[in-house]
């Protein structure tokens, strides 16, 4: 799953191999702006077959949460 998930937000973040870490949040990546919040929700979704909440894709603020919101729902499935 990790791996799946990290290839999804290297590619819509722009990030290079070693760029990404579960501390990265909106604040601290050039390019995770709204646009691309939903881009990566999107793909997650369309990835994994599951779908989250306004509320879920609201609150995601770091890498971390967002991959702790995907094993949650892959345990529900």
């Amino acid at each position: 799953m990790d791996e799946r998930l990290d290839k999804i937000l290297m590619e819509i973040l722009d990030l290079e191999e070693g760029e990404l870490s579960d501390e990265l949040t909106p604040e601290t990546a050039d390019y995770w702006d709204s646009l691309n919040h939903l881009r990566m929700i999107s793909a997650i979704e369309q990835e994994f077959g599951i779908k989250f909440s306004m509320e879920e894709i609201q609150s995601v603020d770091s890498v971390a949460g967002l991959r702790q919101l995907v094993r949650r729902h892959l345990k529900a499935s």
